[in-house]
């Protein structure tokens, strides 16, 4: 039981990790572009994001679910979740310290596959799945697909948006400034309220892993108890803001305005709240970071501070492999021989 208890507070602690990661860049656009307080920003995430965690679904905490093949009932399941679950939360810590808006589901992705690796020394246990079509596809290569197309949508979207906003507003006065603000406490809601459905998920698929393998019996459906406690460790990661992060994604890639901020929104949100339908597990920050350059192409690409989004990119490269090393040393070293 110790090791059940184990895995469920480090899904909490991933969480609240997630939170002031992912979270950041949730935050960073209204903040930067002065639509809200950092205070009433905070405030207003976290509600949503809560709500996320309580109405957004299950179909990502399934898919997260299905990425192992490794005994449901077998005790070493939990020590692969425990060391998988240090590893995602070592590279959300290391990325906050170094200011990246990395992706805590890259993370987490890699550390259940070096940790399932480190249990058999294969890969064996890893469903890989089908890559039958990009809308159909199912294990290691759905979330593969949505980690890495998602960003690409963003960046697409967010220049084509950018650029439809400016045919509408063409005309407009600064006056207009005052409006597009107030759209985006619309838009911050409900993309808070997409990362909130989208990112507790996968705690929750790794909690119920965790469960069933303690219980011997399957849970067809997310108990409240789970839901209620990851959107409280979410919106304790939103309190506990990463500045650096926010200024990195608010600033940082471009320098965002009113307009600016309200387009990155619009496109970020819809992909996510998509993602989170479809159950894909998709990486706000990416999604967020790559909206932010899209937008910028879309209005001056010599404006997009080019070798900052090339440091993010390396970033988001690197966090599968780390993860997945950082998890395998984990469970070869301490935790395999816990018992």
């Amino acid at each position: 039981m110790i090791i059940l208890y184990s895995v469920i507070i480090l899904c909490l602690i991933y969480t609240v990790t997630n939170g002031f990661q992912d979270g950041s860049s949730v935050a960073a656009t209204p903040i930067m572009s002065r639509a809200l307080s950092k205070f009433n920003t905070v405030v207003l995430v976290s509600i949503f994001e809560f709500s996320g965690a309580i109405f957004g679904g299950s179909k990502v905490a399934n898919t997260i679910h299905d990425i192992s093949s490794f005994p449901i009932f077998h005790h070493s399941l939990l020590n692969i979740l425990c060391s998988a679950l240090v590893a995602a939360i070592f590279w959300n810590y290391l990325t906050r310290i170094l200011k990246f808006p990395s992706s805590s589901t890259h993370a987490l992705v890699g550390g259940m596959i070096g940790s399932l690796w480190a249990a058999s020394l294969s890969f064996k246990y890893v469903v890989w799945g089908s890559l039958n079509a990009i809308y159909n596809s199912t294990g290691i290569y759905k979330i593969v697909i949505s980690l890495f197309l998602s960003p690409l949508l963003g960046l697409l979207f967010g220049c084509l948006f950018y650029n439809f906003l400016l045919l509408i507003l063409f005309k407009s006065s600064t006056k207009i400034n005052k409006l597009l603000q107030k759209l985006q406490i619309f838009f911050t809601a409900i993309l808070a309220f997409g990362h909130g459905a989208n990112d507790t998920q996968k705690a929750m698929g790794v909690m119920i892993l965790a469960l069933e393998c303690a219980k011997k019996t399957q849970y067809n459906t997310i108990p409240l108890w789970i839901r209620t406690y990851e959107g409280l460790a979410m919106a304790l990661g939103i309190v506990l803001l990463a500045q650096g992060i926010v200024r990195r994604v608010g600033s940082g890639i471009f320098k965002i305005k009113p307009v600016h901020a309200l387009a990155c929104q619009a496109t970020s949100s819809c992909i996510i709240v998509t993602g989170s339908i479809l159950g894909g597990p998709v990486s706000t920050s990416q999604i967020i970071a790559s909206s932010v350059m899209g937008v910028g192409m879309g209005d001056r690409y010599k404006g997009v501070h080019w070798y900052v989004a090339k440091d993010m990119i390396i970033a988001w490269c690197l966090t599968i492999p780390i993860a997945a090393v950082v998890s395998a040393i984990s469970y070869l070293s301490i935790f395999k021989y816990l018992k």
